[in-house]
C-alpha cells in the first residue's frame, strides 16, 4: 500500500521521492575552514599580481594627462595667434628663465611682440598681455624636459612657431616623464603643428 506525504511516497518501510530529494543536512551545509582559507589565499595572490599593473596604469594616466594638457595649450596659443593676427605664447608659469614646466604654464597673447620677454603676466592688469589660460602643475611625480633651452613656445599671426625675436625656429621636442614609465613626447614643427608620441624611458624623443 502506498501513502503520499507531500512529494514523498512510502511503501512499507521504504520511502521514494517523486522529484529530487534534498535533506535538511544538505540545505544547511556551509564552507569548511580549509575552503575559506584557500579562497583567501587565491585573492591575496591575485592582489599581489595586480598591484604593479595598477601602479603602472596610474603613472601612464598622469603622464598622458600632462601631455594632453600641454598639447591643448599649444593648440590654443596657435589658434588665438591666427585669430588675433599677433603673437601668442605658452610659457613657464613662474617666469621665462627660472620656472619649470613641471610646475605649470601660462598661455597669453602678447600685443607688443616682446612684452616682458618670455615672462608670463602675473595678472590681467597689463593691457599689452592677455592671459588666456593658466595650467597648474601636473598631478603626481611628473617631470618635464625639452630639446635645448625652451622657456616658451611662441606663435605668430600666421600660426608658425617663432623665437622670442620673431625669427623662425626648427622643430622643437618636449616631453613628460617620471623615470619609470614611457616618455610622453610632443613634437612641434616650424609650421606650428603639434604631434604626440611615446618612447621608452631610456630612448630620446623624436625631433620631427
Amino acid at each position: 500500500m502506498f501513502s503520499q506525504h507531500g512529494r514523498k511516497f512510502t511503501a512499507g518501510s521504504r520511502q521514494f521521492c517523486a522529484g529530487p530529494c534534498v535533506s535538511v543536512r544538505a540545505r544547511w551545509k556551509g564552507f569548511s575552514l580549509l575552503e575559506v582559507l584557500t579562497v583567501i589565499a587565491i585573492i591575496a595572490i591575485l592582489a599581489v599580481i595586480a598591484t604593479p599593473s595598477y601602479t603602472e596604469l596610474l603613472r601612464r594616466n598622469r603622464l598622458a594627462a600632462a601631455s594632453s594638457a600641454m598639447q591643448v595649450s599649444l593648440n590654443l596659443a596657435r589658434s588665438e595667434a591666427v585669430k588675433r593676427g599677433g603673437d601668442a605664447r605658452v610659457t613657464v608659469a613662474a617666469n621665462g628663465t627660472a620656472g619649470r614646466w613641471a610646475n605649470g604654464w601660462t598661455v597669453f597673447v602678447d600685443r607688443t611682440t616682446d612684452a616682458n620677454g618670455e615672462v608670463a603676466p602675473a595678472d590681467d592688469s597689463n593691457t599689452d598681455m592677455i592671459r588666456l589660460e593658466v595650467t597648474d602643475a601636473p598631478a603626481g611625480p611628473v617631470s618635464a624636459a625639452q630639446n635645448g633651452a625652451i622657456n616658451s613656445f611662441t606663435y605668430n599671426g600666421r600660426g608658425r612657431l617663432i623665437d622670442i625675436s620673431g625669427g623662425g625656429v626648427v622643430n622643437r621636442s618636449f616631453w613628460f616623464f617620471d623615470g619609470v614609465s614611457e616618455k610622453y613626447c610632443l613634437i612641434v614643427n616650424n609650421a606650428g603643428r603639434v604631434r604626440a608620441d611615446r618612447t621608452a624611458s631610456t630612448v630620446n624623443c623624436p625631433q620631427n
